[in-house]
Order: structure tokens, then sequence, then C-alpha cells
């Protein structure tokens, strides 16, 4: 690529990261990092080292910035791929004319290469108090929420404060590579929110440009370019024998085809910041304004922080929303299983689950192959199509499309009812399997201009491709294709034909046995085998753990309890009435808590609950009362805030005992150093729920434990199993309820909230 040539024809081929010239808002310094001389320089360095490239290729970096800068550089651990913008290095030497230079200065290794990008620092102090305050408003607004929508559009808003670019959206790519803007922020009368641009728009080095390197700053578009002078004399791009590499350069200057379309938008300025998912490209923030835009150092690193953030945060909305999805697909599967035991036959389970499996799936049809016969539920093709040719998309015995006609030959009606599918192969053979039917999905499409490259004749006639130049709102109406499936709809259908193959297997060896007269031994063997496969999920792990874990140590102590009363009794000692009355009680919260357990378990394997109209106060009051049992702190205040207007709801209360007895010991373990050992422990009405507060004076959670706190078999401590905390999410979601620890600077706060209205709506 030269500085100067645009051609889409071979867009998505150009080396934009050998394009030989930076923007001018920087000098670039390339020197060898085993000699540290420098074997290319920025044609403007004299203007930020005293020197130009005439006068530094070819010489000791140290001459020009000082030994001790040069020493202390060669002590950097510069990693081989992007340069951290969170932590720069800021350098001091004298110039050639004996002034003090001060820089801001950007380094990374590349192919041998140590690349120093250099940048005036900010003139003034940052505006601390300014910052502290995004800071706060950051922490508060962004982390909070928990849709998808509000997440995008907080980050939009807070980052467009943190820039002051006139607009900033959240930019979302589709499988397909084109993207939609699902949030916008901006002081500008017209908007671009909901609109779709091509894939074209990005193509495919850019795409990779924005997943190695996540911040992308353009404070003038069409500012004339900094070349880049080899040793040679000459431009070191792509057309020259040795080019540089500038992957994970933040200098680098801007092709020329993205020039011309951020000019056809009216953009004189820009700052893209990747959004990366588990290390794909899931979005980008785009950052625009109307004309030449360049912000400080220190905001171009808080918005490469809010950025991160937000990233780190879609994952994590997108990871619960598809293990939510894989759960529910998990526990269909499960109860399937437990029903074919039974020796329902597999036409029949599919018949009775039908529904559920539609909508789990999000389908409006469904069609069972098995041999030669043809089961059909919900809207059908009248005549099924022919499914062969979508084996071809296959994996992991699943296929999926969202236009089914690109696959198979299809009739209009069949198109129609079956515009998407997902075929689920039931056995070795393919002649079992199950079909997902989607129906046509007739969406009208915003694009932001007319998709596709524009054909354009230059000055002398030539006619090359250029970027489009309308971006006036373009509808297109799109048929014959259903909504897409994504990532998660297919693994919820990978664990379903999973399962659905595995009982298919079954039947068909079933069968098999029955014709050699050996059908009940071997039956009883599968049924075991099958009991056997299902056991080893991970809820069943959890409730043997949990029975290892308890059991033992809770029978012990009944019994050293009992053998401590009868040794008493054979030395005929009298026991005090007060000390028998402790001595009973204690061998009763024993069984009780060995009651409790049983019952955790049999919840966590089969996702039960012993549910009745409970005093939701009560059973609150005995679980902080069982966890105080033998607390040994002094200083220990307790403060319960009871809501008597709270009427009775349903639930089990032993597992809501269980909730308490896990939140207040927490609490209490935590406090055991502090100088104030403060528990509160508040019950609110707030309208449809029932809100629960347990707050401590502990020391705390620390920050990089929040994300794990609800996970199994993860704890900060020691002791224990690290299941407490996963065990109290598991009953308060059976419940339908939810829970969550809010930020605080002191101390822990828990929070979780119950349904006052039942599982079929009905108050209490």
């Amino acid at each position: 690529m030269t500085l100067d040539t645009v051609n889409l024809e071979t867009c998505d081929q150009e080396p934009i990261h050998l394009i030989g010239a930076i923007q001018p808002h920087g000098a670039l310094i390339a020197i060898d990092e085993d000699r540290f001389t420098v074997e290319f320089a920025s044609r403007n360095t004299a203007s930020y080292i005293g020197a130009g490239p005439d006068q530094i290729l070819g010489k000791d970096i140290a001459k020009f910035i000082g030994a001790s800068n040069a020493r202390q550089l060669r002590a950097l651990t510069l990693g081989p791929s992007n340069p951290e913008l969170l932590s720069p290095w800021f350098i001091s030497f004298f110039g050639p004319d004996g002034t003090q230079i001060d820089l801001e200065c950007l380094p990374h290794r590349s192919n041998g290469h140590i690349i120093l990008e250099l940048m005036h620092p900010e003139p003034a102090p940052t505006r601390i108090w300014e910052d502290e305050y995004l800071r706060r408003e950051f922490i508060s607004e962004l982390v909070k929420p928990g849709a998808l929508e509000e997440l995008a559009n907080a980050s939009a808003r807070i980052i467009r404060k943190v820039t002051g670019f006139d607009r900033v959206m959240i930019y979302r790519f589709a499988e397909d590579k084109h993207g939609e803007v699902i949030a916008e922020s901006t002081n500008r009368p017209d908007s671009f929110l909901g609109l779709h641009y091509p894939a074209s728009d990005i193509p495919d080095p850019a795409r990779r440009h924005f997943l190695l390197n996540v911040l992308r700053a353009i404070p003038d578009i069409n500012s004339e370019r900094v070349p880049i002078i080899s040793r040679k004399g000459a431009v070191a791009d792509a057309a020259s024998a040795s080019p540089l590499d500038l992957t994970f350069s933040k200098l680098r200057a801007v092709a020329p085809v993205h020039v011309e379309y951020l000019n056809n938008m009216g953009v004189a300025a820009s700052l893209s910041i990747s959004l990366v998912t588990n290390n794909q490209l899931w979005g980008l923030v785009a950052c625009h304004h109307y004309e030449p835009r360049e912000i400080s150092s220190s905001r171009l690193r808080f918005a490469e922080l809010l950025g991160s953030t937000t990233s780190a945060l879609l994952q994590s909305i997108e990871s619960t929303n598809q293990l939510q999805k894989s759960i529910t697909a998990e526990k269909i599967a499960f109860r399937i299983e437990q029903q074919a035991r039974c020796g329902t036959s597999l036409r029949s389970l599919i018949n009775d689950w039908s529904t559920v499996l539609m909508q789990l799936i999000d389908a409006q049809g469904m069609l069972l192959f098995l041999g030669d016969d043809v089961v059909a539920f919900g809207v059908v093709p009248s005549t099924p199509p022919d499914f062969s040719d979508l084996r071809k998309v296959q994996a992991d015995g699943v296929a999926t499309t969202a236009q089914l006609s690109e696959h198979i030959d299809m009739d209009e009606e069949q198109m129609k009812v079956a515009a998407g599918a997902a075929l689920l192969d039931l056995s070795e053979d393919d002649r079992d399997y199950l079909v997902f039917l989607r129906s046509d999905f007739e969406q009208t499409i915003r694009w932001a201009g007319k998709p596709g490259k524009v054909e354009t004749t230059t000055e002398n006639g030539v006619t090359r491709l250029s970027p489009r130049g309308s971006f006036a709102l373009w509808r297109e109406e799109r048929h014959g294709q259903s909504r897409p499936f994504a990532t998660m709809d297919r693994d919820a259908l990978r664990i379903l034909r999973r399962a659905l193959f595995a009982l298919n297997s079954l039947e068909h060896e079933r069968a098999a046995l029955e014709a050699q007269r050996a059908a009940e031994a071997q039956e009883t063997r599968l049924r075991h085998a099958l009991l056997d496969a299902s056991r080893a999920s991970s809820m069943g792990e959890l409730a043997s753990a949990i029975a290892h874990e308890l059991n033992q140590p809770l029978s012990a102590i009944s019994n050293f309890i009992s053998a401590c009363r009868q040794e008493l009794r054979n030395a005929d000692v009298v026991i005090p009435e007060r000390a028998a009355l402790l001595i009973d009680e204690a061998v009763a919260e024993t069984t009780r808590a060995g009651d409790l357990m049983r019952r955790m378990r049999n919840f966590i394997s089969a996702g039960d609950l012993n549910a009745e109209y409970i005093d939701l106060n009560k059973a609150i009051q005995q679980g902080i009362d069982l966890a105080l049992a033998y607390v040994d702190l002094p200083r220990l205040q307790v403060n319960l805030l009871l809501d008597q207007s709270i009427p009775r709801i349903l639930a089990d209360p032993v597992q809501v005992g269980q909730v308490m007895l896990n939140l207040v010991r927490n609490s209490i373990t935590a406090m055991q150093e502090s100088k104030v050992q403060k528990l509160t422990v508040e019950v609110i009405n707030s309208g449809a729920w029932v809100t629960v507060y347990v707050r401590d004076t502990g020391h705390g959670i620390p920050p990089e434990q929040h994300k794990y706190l609800f996970e199994p078999f993860n704890t900060s401590t020691t002791q224990g199993m690290g299941i407490g905390l996963s065990l109290v999410r598991s009953i308060i979601e059976a419940h339908e309820g939810r829970i969550w620890a809010e930020p605080k600077m002191t101390g822990s706060v828990f929070v979780f909230q119950l349904p006052i209205e039942g599982a079929n709506g009905e108050q209490a």
C-alpha cells in the first residue's frame, strides 16, 4: 500500500500494517533491539528530539535520549504484542541545543525492533477532581446493568463524557460480519441508532488490527501523513525492500480508503475501541467528531479502560445468558432421561416434551424422523423436504442454518414455514434425526446507505471501486430467512442431541437384545449405565461432595455429645439442668442440620423444593439463631430489622434457613479480626419482592473475587470447600429469586430477593 492509493477491489488483502507513515501528532523511532541503533525514523523527529532522520539513522539511540534512558529502555519488559497504553514511559533528556525535552513514550517490540512512539506530554496536570467524578460514575453506572442493551447505553454515555466526541456508538457484529448500532450517545440532531453497516465497511485486515490493537485514535482524518524513513533513505512502506511493521503502533497513519470513507460520512476525527469477548471481535465503540479533535493521553487511557471493562462485562453477560440456557437444556435432558428409565419410548418422550423443546430452541415446528416414520409437531410443511444435504454443514451431530433454501431444494410453501432449521442426528446410520424448524422472519433492515462498493471514474479515465458515498437511510426487505441460530442455541442443541442420541441408541439396543431373548438383563444394564451417566453431571458431583463433607462430622458431633452425657452419668456427676438442656439442644440441632443437609442434597440432585406458605421472618430468625449458636465474638452486635407487613410466602423454610446460615456464618468469619463487629440483617417489603440485606463490618471482598463469588469450589479462605455461596444462589434461584453482592468500601453487603407471589402467580 502506498500513501495515496485507494483500491477496494483488493482492500481485503491490503497490508495496512506496512503503510510506512504515521499521523502527525507524534513521532516514531524504531531501533535494532540488539545493537540499539536507529533503523527507522519518521520525518518529524526533529520536532520531538531535536534531530531529524538524517542525523539519527544508523546512530546509537543513547546519543539522543541519554545513556540513562537507554539503559532504562533495555530494562523495560516489552512484550512482542500490543503496547500497554495504560503504562506509558515518561522520559526527559537534553536536546542538541541544551534545552530539556520531556516526552511521553509508548514502546513495544516488533520483529526485531523496539519501536518508540513519542508524544508531547500533557501541558498541565490532569483535572483530578473531574477524573475522580468520572471514575465514580464509571463504577456506579457501567458495572450495574445486567442486560446487554443497558450496558451498551451506559458505556456509550460515559465514553462520550470522557472523550467529548460528538457521537459515540456501540457497534455489534453479526455472524455474517455486518454491524448494527445498538447504542448511541450524541449531541447531533440525527441518529444512527438501529442502523446496519455492511461487512465490506470494515475489511478483514482492519478487523485483524482491531483485535490486536484495541484502541485507534485519529485526531484529524485529513492531516498530512508523516513518512517513515529507513536507513537507506526510502519510505518504509509495503513497496520498499525493508518495510516497518506497524501492527501495534498507536500512531499508524490512516489508510487512504478509510480517509475517503470517513470524509464521505463528514467525520473529521475518530476514536475506536475494540470490544473483545472470548478472543473474538464482538464489536466496536466508534467515536466520531465533526471537526478535528485530539484528546489527552490520560483520557485515552481512561477510554481504553472503559472499553476493556465493557468487553469484560459483555463477556460476563453473554456467558451468563449462555450458561442459563445450557443449564435449562441440561435440566430438560435430565428429566427426559429420568422418564426414559421408566421404559417410555423416544417417540413418546419427544411428543410429551415437544412444546418445551420448541420453546427452548425458539422453533415453530419440529419433525422427528425414525426410520421410515415421520412425526410432526407444531407448524411444519405439508410435505417435508429432504434434509440430507443439510448434513454438509454439520458439526458434532448438529447442523443449523437460517436460510435452509441455500442447502436443499424447497418450494414456496416449505420456505414459508421452514425458512431456517436445526438438524440433530440421533443415529449412526443417519436414519433417525430430529429437525427444529423456524418460520420465515420477514424483517426490514435499516442500512446506513445502500450496501456495496461504488464504481467511480477518475480524472484520467480509470474505473475503480470507492467507499460508499451515501449514508442516507436505505431499507432492505428480507424474506426466506429465519431468525439466526446463536451460539447459545447451538450449545443447547448439542446438549439435547447428546441425551436424545443416547436414548435412541438405548432404544435400538433394547430391541436388539429382546430379539436375542436377553432383553431383561441387558435393559437393566443399560438403565444403570444411563443412570451412572446422569449422576456424572456437575450437580450430582456437588451433591456427593456435600454429603461427604457434612454427614460424617454431623454424626460424630451428635455421638460425641451423647457420649459425654453418658460419661458424666457413669461418673455419678449430677448434670446441671441448664447443661442438660444445652446438651439436648445440641443433639437436636445436629439432627436438624443433618436433615437440612439431606434436603439440600436432594434439592441439588433433583431440583425439588418442599415449599409451603411460611412466615419468612421466622425462617430468617431460625437461620440466624443457628449461625449464632456457638459464636465466640464478645463484641458482636446483631441488629435484626424485620418487616411485619410481609405476607406469608411460598418457600421451603429449611432452604431459607440454610441461606441465612451460610450468609451469617460468612459474615462472622469475616469479622473475626475486626475492631467493630456489627452484623445487620434487614428485611424489606419491596412490593412484588421481599428484599433481605446482610451487612457486616468484616474484611470485605477483594475486587478480584467478585466475579467468582457464586461459583462452586471457589473460596478465599484455607478452610471449607467453597460451595456455600454457590448453594445459596441455587436455593434462591430455585425459589425464582435473585442474589448479588453490592460493592462496599469496608465490610460486605449481600442482598437476595424472593417473590411474594407463588410460582403460579397467586399471592399468598
